[in-house]
């Protein structure tokens, strides 16, 4: 947000997200619409959302980047995976679904990182799944290795040194 808060677009996205975090659920789709037709810009408004303690403000941010489809959304798309809430994982997991092959080594870094997260393990194999459907993984991708070890129940640490090897 800029430090004033006093420019034309800071105070329309403002008022549009007051409505994005209403109790209306037709209000808040409105709002999300008009969010949309903004463009990646206001991913940058939506950020403090991605944390909020109430659910459905995460889940409307989200889904909000899901629909604008920016890859600057990536790392909240990756973040949002490990929420304790099952819908939140799923509208992050379709976020980075919808934005294909430039997915891939953010979650691959996080497989890395977070390889002891069942919900980055689970969100990923989502992922992952999804993307060898729709045939946006390049072509030398062992897509089944790693859908393997993210399934397995041996995972402990198996799919890092995979996701390491994919990354070089």
């Amino acid at each position: 947000m800029s430090k004033s808060g006093r420019n034309p677009e800071d105070v329309e996205v403002k008022i549009i997200l007051e409505t994005l975090c209403c109790e209306n659920g037709m209000e808040r789709k409105k709002a999300r619409k008009k969010l949309v037709a903004k463009g990646k810009n206001v991913i940058k408004y939506l950020k403090d959302l991605v944390n909020h303690p109430k659910h459905i403000y995460r889940w409307e941010a989200l889904k909000t980047m899901e629909e604008i489809g920016d890859p600057a959304s990536i790392p909240l798309f990756i973040e949002a995976l490990e929420d304790d809430e099952s819908d939140i994982r799923w509208i992050a997991a379709e976020g980075l679904i919808k934005l294909g092959a430039q997915s891939i080594r953010p979650l691959l870094n996080a497989l890395i990182e977070k390889s002891d997260s069942i919900f980055i393990l689970a969100g990923a194999h989502h992922v992952f799944y999804d993307l060898k459907k729709a045939g946006k993984l390049p072509k030398d991708f062992p897509i089944d290795k790693l859908l393997f070890k993210l399934k397995s129940p041996e995972w402990k640490g198996s799919v890092k040194p995979l996701a390491d090897e994919l990354l070089k």
